[in-house]
């Protein structure tokens, strides 16, 4: 293990806006409750809130720390500038999850493989050199190791700084200073992460990582790991100054000290400046409304480095239920010291607040003999605050009798689940969790442990012993009850809960059926049968669950949870309740929501039938019969030259793709990136530098399960099958890709191969038109600047791009690109046309605007989306979106069809302009698409029924400015015109 372990900085920035998803999931312990059978009393339940800081939870970005502080400085996150550029003698360039610039992303999930380095020594060091922005000071460092064999971690290492700009290329130039050295390092863990001070506080513009071993034979893992180097992070960190400023807070890795679920916590870290009082408040989060009862608590687990760490505390700010008269109450935990280096368990009880309100959670630290140049630090984590429905405490009824029937006969087999049924003989049991069986025992590994015993049965002949042998395994069931009050119905979303489970499960409230896994087989009580995928040989697996505010009811209300073998001879069981707390966050949309068939879900039908999508892409017959648009679909000699390119296609793949100067170019790696993830994550950057980023952590942190649900695959795929419509039409088209017809630079081809050979191997045989990858791009894009419309010119823009970096790889013509945008325009459509589909599109554009809002608000950014996205860089300036927008359309191709058509709107367009332009009505969005439409006879431009795709400028008629006349007529961007889009003459 580190020997230094976090002495010395800290997680940076305060988290105000990093924790909201994780502390509202309900995944930490909550304060005790009791709760009673079927046939009990239940307790009441007030307001609550919690968190485990979970895995994935993003590494702060650069918040500035919201508080007050005296004689403290609070250690940040990053240094005070960016990472401009990062090299290395193995970059491992054609990697997008594993080159070597995913070292400085501070994202745990990527990792710098040094591919083909061998083992560093100290004469055959493998390194990566970071050039700065500017100059700045570095106070310490922190490593986090990568997700594969430990024989590849560092072990040996050494920290440099430089001034002179030749160090940026030469590892062993002159000017390099050394600031730290280390041997004889272990990683205990995947991912996680160690921190190291620097004594040097000299602003460097470069630093160097210069690894000379690694673990190798001293860790256990595969011979051939070895000489391979991995590492996932190295995160420059700086005190930033000597003035104060409130103590730095955010999430980072803990694996390192145990954290309770095993990965991530919050790390607090400071500096003293001077001996004498030294105290620090700051806001961990903001905008709750977490009501408070009769038994409310406030809990949280605090691992301080060291005694001088120890003067932290969680503090609350409470106001009244209409938000007046707000106060803060430093919670008194009856003088209780905390032993440092180690986990403490923190419960201070808030019932004379009941009928307050919480509405801020604060970090405090006061230590009135601090020491000049002490380091305060340490970690905090699973926070809960009020008071839980359902934990650790609760009782349980559960039945685990063979061939016993818990709804009794009804015909209903839910009927056992709903509040006061009558439960009759039924030998129910009571007791808490967890629950489970293993064999004759209960050792289900370690992270499943089981309080209460289940009788397992098996058919006879399997082996088993005890009670029930010789009986078919059919299910097990489980109820509880708890009580809600109208005050905190009418102030939450809903419940969020966890539950642990082996094989299948599924969970009701009060007779509804709330979420099931592996269970889409199951049709009555007593049955075991083999789910679609399931094979019932894997350990436990944890899912989470939402309730909606309209199941619950004031008074009792019954969860109830049944879990089913996979088959008749599996060897274990096991359910293990988690919490289930009150949320005033989002919830994820229901399975019934996710699942049910809308109409959107079936392509429409094509003139003559056959493929839509195929038909929807005629037009693509005749620019491929035009020689100066498409080559022939053959391969070209090898040694063609540029010159000898007559078809503009061609000629534009090579210009992007041979722009580049090198693997290095950063439009590079954004390409590779691009490529190999989602485009609704990849594309946050559109919403510009300080959207953006905020975005991404909330994707990253789960506060928006709705937008993800819906980008992530529900609008391009039915529930049924993920399969996707654009690729019958590549099937029937055919068309050869360019890197397979022009061939590489390296074999006296025309195109630089800026992917892996793998990567170019593995689509050389499918199709190149339309652009699938284009056509995910845009369906995404396009509803993402739905939702956002204040931003639709830049998501749009950068929707363009990720379309665009596909030819920069050479894997597509922009005529494919042209093709993959229309897919994606008509994808998008159709779910805005759906009345039914169109509930989830507008439920997904609220959470997504009220966690940005709630998130700028956090971090100081403004109060408003405009005002938040005017705060940072935007992605591109209005204008020059619109232009690249209109730009990438056409690719400026010249003109094969007839030219100078009128508007040509296909039907159903209108309804992308819902958001935009909210007040018009269909017909006047029809209008204004038709107004904004660029001219006829583009490439790839349907001039036959059914209305042009190819002609619709989205980014320009999401913007346009109009103005509604009586006569009928619109001003679109200072244009007055007809309904059909054509100028009036006024």
């Amino acid at each position: 293990m580190f020997s230094r372990r976090g002495q010395d900085v800290g997680a940076g920035v305060v988290a105000a806006a990093l924790v909201a998803a994780t502390l509202v999931a309900g995944t930490g312990p909550a304060a005790s409750a009791t709760s009673a059978g079927p046939a009990g009393a239940a307790p009441e339940a007030g307001g609550y809130w919690a968190t485990s800081y979970e895995p994935g939870t993003p590494r702060p970005a650069g918040f500035p720390a919201r508080g007050q502080a005296r004689n403290l400085r609070g250690e940040t996150t990053e240094v005070t500038t960016t990472v401009r550029d990062v090299r290395s003698g193995h970059p491992n360039d054609t990697s997008a999850q594993e080159g070597v610039t995913s070292l400085s992303d501070q994202d745990s999930a990527t990792k710098w493989y040094a591919r083909d380095s061998g083992r560093p020594t100290e004469k055959e060091p493998v390194y990566a050199i970071y050039t700065l922005r500017t100059p700045a000071a570095v106070t310490g460092y922190s490593l986090t190791s990568a997700n594969d064999a430990p024989p590849r971690d560092p072990a040996a290492w050494t920290v440099l700084g430089s001034d002179s700009d030749s160090a940026a290329t030469d590892l062993d130039d002159s000017s390099w200073h050394v600031l730290d050295q280390e041997k004889e390092q272990r990683f205990g863990t995947r991912g996680q992460t160690d921190f190291y001070p620097v004594t040097t506080t000299h602003a460097y513009r470069h630093y160097q990582l210069r690894v000379t071993d690694n673990c190798a034979d001293r860790c256990q893992g595969p011979a051939a790991d070895r000489s391979k180097l991995q590492l996932a992070d190295w995160t420059l960190r700086s005190s930033a100054g000597s003035t104060a400023a409130g103590l730095g807070a955010g999430v980072e890795n803990a694996d390192s000290v145990g954290a309770a679920d095993g990965s991530a916590a919050l790390r607090y870290a400071g500096r003293v400046l001077a001996p004498g009082p030294a105290s620090s408040t700051v806001v961990l989060r903001s905008g709750l409304d977490v009501p408070l009862v009769r038994g409310s608590r406030l809990s949280y687990a605090i691992r301080p480095d060291d005694a001088a760490s120890a003067h932290v505390a969680l503090d609350i700010l409470y106001t009244d239920p209409d938000g007046r008269h707000p106060r803060t109450r430093e919670v008194r935990t009856a003088d209780r010291k905390l032993t440092p280096g180690e986990w403490n368990t923190v419960s201070a009880d808030l019932g004379a607040l009941a009928g307050k309100h919480v509405s801020q959670i604060l970090l405090r630290y006061d230590d009135a003999h601090a020491k000049s140049g002490s380091r305060p630090g340490g970690w905090i984590d699973d926070v809960s605050i009020g008071k839980a429905v359902v934990d650790a405490s609760t009782s349980w009824s559960y039945l685990d009798t063979p061939d016993i029937d818990p709804a009794r006969g009804n015909e209903d087999r839910t009927a056992w689940t709903r509040t006061g049924f009558d439960v009759g003989d039924v030998p129910w049991k009571t007791a808490t969790g967890p629950f489970g069986a293993k064999n004759d025992g209960t050792d289900l590994g370690d992270g499943f442990p089981v309080r209460t015993k289940l009788r397992l049965r098996k058919d006879a002949g399997s082996g088993s012993e005890g009670d029930g042998a010789g009986d078919s395994t059919e299910a097990y069931f489980f109820r509880t009850s708890f009580s809600m009050d109208r005050a905190s119905l009418d102030t939450i979303s809903g419940l969020v809960g966890t539950v642990v489970y082996d094989d299948t499960v599924t969970v009701y409230l009060n007779g509804r059926r709330i979420a099931g896994h592996g269970d889409g087989k199951i049709t009555k009580n007593l049955q075991y049968e083999t789910p679609d995928g399931t094979s019932g040989e894997g350990d436990p697996v944890s899912a989470r669950f939402a309730v909606p505010a309209s199941a619950l009811r004031p008074g009792t209300n019954t969860l109830a949870v049944e879990i089913h073998q996979c088959d008749s001879t599996s060897s274990d069981i096991y359910f293990g309740p988690g919490p289930l707390a009150q949320t005033t966050g989002s919830l994820p949309f229901t399975d019934k929501q996710l699942d049910t068939p809308y109409a959107s879900d079936t392509q429409p039908t094509a003139p003559g039938g056959g493929d839509y999508f195929t038909w929807l892409l005629r037009s693509f017959d005749a620019a491929r019969n035009e020689p100066s648009v498409m080559g022939a679909n053959e391969a070209l000699p090898k040694g063609t030259t540029y010159e000898e390119l007559n078809a503009l296609d061609d000629r534009t793949v090579v210009d992007i793709n041979n722009a580049p100067s090198g693997p290095t170019d950063p439009q590079v790696h954004k390409a590779l990136v691009d490529g190999a993830n989602s485009p609704y994550r990849t594309m946050a950057d559109g919403l510009g530098a300080t959207l953006g980023r905020l975005y991404g952590q909330a994707l990253k942190n789960g506060e928006l399960p709705k937008t993800e649900a819906l980008l992530s695959g529900r609008i391009e795929h039915t529930p049924d099958s993920s399969a996707d419509w654009y690729q019958t039409a590549k099937n029937n088209y055919q068309y050869k890709r360019p890197f397979v017809r022009m061939g590489f630079t390296e074999d006296q081809g025309l195109i630089k191969p800026w992917d892996s050979p793998g990567g170019y191997a593995g689509l050389a045989g499918d199709g190149s038109f339309p652009s699938g990858h284009t056509s995910h791009g845009y369906a995404q894009g396009i509803v993402l600047a739905t939702l956002l419309p204040e931003l639709a010119p830049q998501i749009l823009a950068r929707a363009s791009e990720y379309g665009n970096n596909r030819i920069l790889l050479s894997f597509h013509y922009p005529t494919d690109i042209m093709g993959g945008r229309i897919v994606g325009e008509k994808t998008a459509q159709l779910r805005w046309s759906d009345p039914e589909f169109r509930t989830l599109l507008e439920q997904a554009k609220t959470e997504l605007r009220a966690v940005l809002v709630q998130k700028c608000r956090e971090t100081g950014a403004g109060d408003s989306l405009t005002r938040c996205a005017g705060r940072g860089t935007p992605y591109l300036p209005t204008d020059e979106a619109l232009q690249v927008y209109e730009r990438r359309m056409t690719y400026g191709f010249p003109h094969i069809g007839a030219e100078g058509l009128p508007p040509a709107v296909p039907d159903g367009a209108e309804d992308l302009l819902r958001t935009s332009h909210p007040k018009l009505t269909g017909a006047q969005r029809r209008t204004v698409l038709a107004a904004t439409q660029i001219p006829s006879g583009a490439a790839l431009d349907e001039q036959g029924d059914g209305g042009s795709w190819q002609r619709i400028d989205l980014a320009g008629a999401m913007t346009a400015k109009v103005t509604a006349h009586h006569d009928g007529t619109l001003t679109v961007d200072g244009v007055r015109v007809n309904a059909d889009g054509t100028r009036t003459g006024e």
